[in-house]
């Protein structure tokens, strides 16, 4: 553990039937370089099995909090309630951290006054495989989220920027929470830092937030983004409009490469005779 920084940090995890990953979770913030003063894990209703799991769990670190299922909004503002740390690490139950994360964002937070939160690049994985190439978002100010999300969930923030923007949003309750609410802790010229590092891993899960928000409630959970800060979407509309065209053009680029693909050109050799037979009959 570095000596030279004082640990001023509390570790927020909401869980919701996660007791099978969430000790993988602790450990890796029990691993970091430098410790976090308290880890606060507040259980959003789970089945007793994972609350079992909880319960098992002994550490002078860690308190639990449970809750009847009420949302991570919720269950997260209620963490950082009890906090008493300048700073704040949020992680899912489902993900974990490299050992140096809370080291290396603390160095930013104490050099960096107009630095609100720092996240890193990051890998998703599904059973312990890598399924992408590295994740390297923007972060930067508030104009670079305005139309995706460049930042990750899990990230450390102020404690200040937090309360100032009244934590967040709990309409939110099918997704984005933390896509909205980094819009709002940047809005009054805040900053993300990205460490340009591989330091966080992110579970897919045929049940993660995430996927069942962009599979459902995309259009819906945008809508509501942009109306909550529809005065930021006017001013910033050409760089918005920018943006929505570079997204368009790789979206573009990706399906053309696709079709190049060798998969593709096999797989549209094998149907040629079913479209045939198909077309005979329509």
């Amino acid at each position: 553990m570095s000596n030279s920084l004082k640990s001023d940090v509390t570790v927020i995890i909401p869980c919701y039937n996660d007791g099978l990953y969430i000790t993988q979770a602790i450990d890796s913030v029990l691993h970091q370089t430098v410790l976090p003063e308290k880890i606060i894990i507040v259980d959003d209703g789970s089945q007793q099995e994972t609350k079992d799991i909880l319960k098992s769990l002994d550490n002078p670190l860690i308190q639990l909090v449970f809750q009847n299922n009420q949302g991570v909004a919720i269950a997260r503002n209620n963490a950082i309630e009890l906090a008493e740390t300048r700073h704040i690490l949020s992680l899912d139950a489902d993900d974990h951290f490299e050992p140096t994360f809370i080291e290396k964002a603390l160095i930013i937070l104490q050099k960096d006054k107009e630095t609100a939160a720092v996240c890193c690049f990051y890998q998703k994985h599904r059973s312990n495989k890598f399924i992408e190439d590295v994740i390297e978002p923007l972060g930067g100010g508030v104009t670079n989220f305005l139309v995706k999300n460049n930042g990750i969930a899990s990230g450390m923030f102020r404690r200040s920027c937090w309360k100032k923007v009244g934590g967040y949003d709990t309409n939110f309750k099918n997704g984005y929470e933390d896509w909205e609410f980094w819009i709002s802790i940047l809005k009054n010229n805040g900053k993300m830092h990205i460490i340009p590092e591989v330091l966080f891993y992110y579970r897919i899960k045929n049940t993660s937030r995430d996927q069942v928000a962009v599979a459902q409630f995309d259009v819906e959970l945008r809508k509501a983004i942009y109306r909550k800060h529809q005065d930021l979407y006017l001013v910033n509309s050409e760089k918005v409009y920018l943006q929505m065209i570079n997204q368009n053009n790789k979206l573009r680029n990706s399906i053309v490469n696709m079709q190049k693909s060798k998969d593709y050109r096999l797989g549209s050799f094998l149907l040629k005779p079913l479209r045939f037979v198909k077309n005979l009959w329509s």
